[in-house]
């Protein structure tokens, strides 16, 4: 119904992309050697000053959808900078920051990420990157970890077409990304991986089928016994599909869904709507992230401030500006004072951790089937860093024992629960062009578009 608009459209928000993600993918640029020992101090020392892309690239790690970004070999590149040995933020980083206790304080739940397509590596490379930052073991024998598919089988079958390969080596840095910064953030929690159809690799999928499975996914996350739900991908949609039976499928009290904003300017909306004739334009919106029912998770950087990482500073990430579903209610829970940035309606973002890759969190990765080139640690990025983080930071404190619609426990805890994310690079043009405030624009005190309430501050009460 809705394929061919939203076709057109993702398109053009791709274009816009390309000025704003530094160095994407050029074909022919020249290979690079792998970093030996000796480059790794260099390389965590442009982590703690913010220069690692003055040297290295950035690419999206997936064609369509998945918000991760990957940090490149250099500028232009397409590989990835691959290391034997972390560089990036680890867990142990990521604790310290945002002041969060030792593994096994607080709650133990469960929280769930929702992915596509196989990845026959995944439980050995979690246990790559839960021994290197000394956070206990999460097995499927243990029960600690559950691999399923959509409706709750058997993981997905790897593909053996070269088409599905290359597409499921790509979305293997988002499924890792997403289990290692859940594990960072909730070291004692569950992790429950919910695999969908990888239709990205059917060439131009239709938008409205891969909502349906992601929602098919999340109703099989809360049967499994999952206390929040993280979904890292993004689909644009007509307005009119927040009745559809997909987006309602969201709405379940008590197991929030937790979704990335996107990477480029606000959102895909937000760039393709720079681009259309005016901001009156409300028809598409970013899916399922501006549902009134889901938590929108915008992004920081997070920059150490000394070479041992144990102070950071945090600021928006320049890549985002807010975002305003002007045809939706606001969000649950969300005060008349913040949805008046927005006319009085739904207003994006609502929490916020780190998502520039420039300072990126480290993530383990070894699933090739494509290249048969395994990337081990690389460098991420991404609102798919903060939103599987934000989730299980919410598990581990106290918001899954609520019964809240969406981000309403959020809106509804003490100010003490967040960092007050005030400072920002530059405001996004695409935000700027639809005229939307300071406030949806830029951070700054209180609610801010980039990066809504703050970000993690302890174990918040909810």
């Amino acid at each position: 119904m809705y394929k061919g608009k939203v076709t057109t459209r993702r398109a053009l928000a791709a274009a816009a992309a390309l000025p704003v993600l530094a160095a994407m993918i050029v074909a022919g640029a020249p290979a690079q050697a792998a970093p030996g020992t000796s480059d790794i101090a260099g390389l965590r020392a442009q982590i703690q000053d913010g220069t690692l892309l003055s040297d290295h690239g950035v690419r999206t790690a997936c064609a369509a959808g998945c918000q991760a970004a990957v940090v490149t070999e250099s500028p232009g590149s397409a590989k990835a900078l691959s290391m034997t040995t972390p560089v990036g933020l680890g867990a142990t980083d990521l604790a310290r920051a945002y002041s969060l206790p030792a593994a096994g304080v607080g709650r133990n739940g469960t929280i769930a990420v929702i992915s596509a397509g196989a990845n026959t590596n995944l439980e050995s490379d979690l246990a790559v990157y839960r021994k290197q930052y000394g956070l206990p073991a999460c097995t499927t024998a243990s029960g600690c970890l559950t691999i399923t598919d959509f409706h709750g089988g058997p993981p997905v079958r790897p593909e053996t077409t070269d088409e599905f390969k290359e597409s499921e080596e790509d979305w293997a840095v988002e499924t890792s990304l997403d289990v290692d910064m859940a594990s960072a953030a909730c070291p004692a929690c569950r992790i429950t991986v919910v695999q969908t159809p990888d239709l990205d690799a059917t060439g131009e999928p239709d938008p409205d089928e891969k909502a349906a499975d992601y929602a098919t996914a999340y109703q099989t996350a809360v049967r499994l016994g999952a206390n929040a739900v993280s979904l890292s991908d993004i689909e644009v949609l007509d307005s009119a599909t927040i009745n559809a039976p997909y987006s309602k499928a969201l709405n379940h009290p008590g197991v929030p869904l937790f979704a990335s904003i996107g990477d480029v300017g606000s959102a895909d909306t937000t760039a393709v709507s720079a681009s259309a004739e005016s901001k009156a334009d409300t028809s598409f919106y970013t899916w399922p992230a501006n549902l009134p029912w889901a938590v929108g998770v915008g992004g920081t950087a997070l920059k150490p401030v000394d070479a041992a990482r144990t102070k950071f500073t945090e600021q928006a990430w320049h890549n985002l500006g807010g975002e305003c579903a002007l045809t939706f209610p606001p969000a649950a829970g969300q005060p008349a004072s913040i949805a008046a940035n927005c006319g009085g309606h739904r207003a994006s973002s609502d929490v916020a951790a780190i998502a520039d890759p420039a300072n990126g969190p480290a993530v383990y990765d070894t699933y090739a089937p494509f290249t048969g080139k395994p990337q081990n640690w690389i460098v991420s990025g991404g609102t798919s860093a903060s939103s599987p983080f934000v989730a299980a930071w919410y598990v581990r404190s106290s918001g899954h024992t609520t019964g809240a619609t969406g981000p309403s426990a959020l809106y509804g805890a003490p100010a003490s629960a967040f960092h007050d994310v005030t400072t920002d690079g530059a405001a996004p043009s695409v935000c700027q062009g639809l005229g939307w405030g300071p406030k949806v624009c830029q951070a700054g005190p209180g609610w801010d578009g980039p990066t809504g309430l703050g970000s993690p501050r302890g174990l918040g009460r909810f």
